[in-house]
């Protein structure tokens, strides 16, 4: 029986759920251009996983280079004797005691776990599914881990992984925040070898990145950096920038301080004088301008006023002499005759009068 499709229209976790409801042995291929991964199912099951790049065969030459110190010749000599058969490469690993069964196992089940679990991140691509007669030779000891337990821990670790990712950078270096707490001064024993804690603490020396970390060490990329930041979050480790700029001497930190206030003293300068200008600039403009506006404004009211009144006086002064036959000597006579009215005669006097006549 074959199923495949889009991740997109059937979500990971209900593929998941469909085999592992339905007990089915078989293996799961995804892929998404040249990403391809593959979980290997035995009656629901998860029995191996792994993807293009790693697998329990590199973690396993990981763990026997990095903690057994064999060689990586050694080591494929004896894949090549296997014929790369991962179950008979296992069993002479015991064989020939590379490692025990023990060790063996915790390896399996922390690889197979974190392989299945690192698909669930994949947002786009497709699926097949291809059912099995027997996949016993996939198997490594007995281990077999839960679909449905897969899935749970999947979704933990999809939001857990977005909260490391924006917090720890493939370049960061981290220092211990206790100098004279040095692990690699007691050797680890043997059961702390798979504790990412006690393990990835034993190798923090302000050196390595935690690119170089993924690339060397036997656990996934998810476990040690899920490590890392449980030992930051709980002031065991600190990123090295931090950590140097904390160290700096007192002076350094002093000046910067110093440097900070006295800009902020200028700007605080600079906007109340900008402030001020305007301020200014805004009484002239309203004082002066405008008022100098308004007084030509009424002198200029006040003058065609002025010049009416004359014009009236000089009218009224013809008019008074044509009816009365003699010229008046003062204003009063011309309002006495109707010809004006008070206000003319206040813009008026005689000494304007005796320009008339």
């Amino acid at each position: 029986m074959a199923l495949r499709g889009s991740l997109h229209e059937f979500e990971l976790p209900d593929i998941f759920q469909l085999i592992g409801n339905d007990g089915k042995t078989g293996q799961l291929v995804l892929y998404n251009k040249d990403d391809e991964a593959f979980v290997i199912f035995s009656h629901g099951s998860v029995i191996a996983a792994g993807n293009n790049v790693m697998n329990l065969q590199t973690v396993l030459f990981k763990f026997l280079m990095s903690i057994k110190r064999y060689s990586e010749e050694e080591l494929n000599e004896l894949l090549y004797l296997c014929q790369g058969e991962m179950r008979l490469f296992t069993q002479e690993l015991v064989n020939k005691r590379y490692v025990t069964k023990e060790e063996l196992a915790i390896i399996a089940r922390l690889a197979i776990e974190d392989f299945a679990c690192g698909l669930f991140l994949w947002e786009f691509g497709h699926y097949r599914f291809d059912s099995l007669d027997n996949v016993d030779d996939y198997m490594v000891g007995a281990i077999a881990l839960s679909s449905d337990a897969i899935t749970m821990e999947a979704m933990r670790r999809v939001d857990e992984w977005k909260r490391i990712r924006k917090a720890i950078h493939p370049e960061t270096v981290f220092v211990r925040v206790k100098q004279n707490e040095n692990p690699q001064q007691t050797p680890l024993e043997p059961h702390q070898i798979f504790d990412p804690a006690a393990y990835m603490l034993s190798l923090i020396d302000g050196i390595s990145t935690v690119a170089s970390f993924c690339k060397t060490t036997f656990f996934t990329e998810y476990r040690v950096c899920e490590t890392l930041l449980m030992f930051w979050q709980n002031d065991r480790i600190i990123p090295l920038k931090v950590q140097q700029e904390l160290s700096k001497p007192a002076p350094a930190r002093k000046t910067a301080k110093h440097s900070f206030i006295n800009a902020q003293v200028f700007s605080f300068v600079i906007v109340h004088l900008s402030a001020a200008l305007i301020i200014c600039c805004g009484y002239f403009f309203t004082h002066i301008v405008l008022h100098e506006k308004n007084r030509a404004q009424s002198w200029s009211r006040n003058e065609w006023s002025i010049t009416q009144s004359e014009n009236k006086v000089r009218v009224a002064t013809i008019d008074y002499h044509a009816l009365t036959g003699i010229s008046p000597t003062a204003t009063e006579q011309l309002k006495g005759a109707g010809l004006i009215v008070s206000k003319d005669k206040n813009y008026f006097n005689l000494r304007n009068l005796g320009t008339l006549k």
